[in-house]
């Protein structure tokens, strides 16, 4: 195991609680996009809680892209890349679509808490690691 192993495989580990934070926090996004009239306070906690989860995720992708071509443990590379693949196909695209659907509604309402940057932010994420698909 070298150092670009040991530095995926603590990202890893760290991951599985990041991972089931971001899960939870979209499946309450969800839950509450549901309502016709989303609570305004509600959505505006759980999107700061949101971008807490997101830098993590942002942090951790990050050393992933970095070691992965020295990575030489093919199991943890596997693990990346598949942790990489759900995040791009599922966690978050799902993400950008219901921040994006939340964020017309508060723009709607007169409520801007800069949405769109978590938007941009998404998506730099997204190209950062698209390359790494399979």
């Amino acid at each position: 195991m070298n150092d670009s192993d040991r530095s995926i495989s603590q990202v890893l580990f760290n991951f599985e609680i990041v991972i089931n934070d971001h899960t939870a926090y979209l499946n309450e996004l969800e839950n509450l996009m549901v309502y016709p009239d989303p609570d305004i306070q509600k959505a505006t906690r759980l999107v700061k809680r949101m971008r807490k989860v997101r830098k993590e995720l942002s942090q951790g992708l990050e050393i992933i892209v970095k070691n992965i071509d020295k990575a030489s443990d093919p199991k943890i590379k596997e693990e990346a890349l598949g942790l990489v693949n759900y995040l791009t196909i599922v966690g978050l695209k799902d993400e950008r679509e219901m921040l994006s659907t939340l964020n017309n509604y508060l723009k709607s309402k007169g409520v801007d808490i800069e949405i769109d940057k978590d938007l941009e932010q998404i998506n730099k994420i997204i190209n950062s690691i698209s390359h790494l698909n399979f």
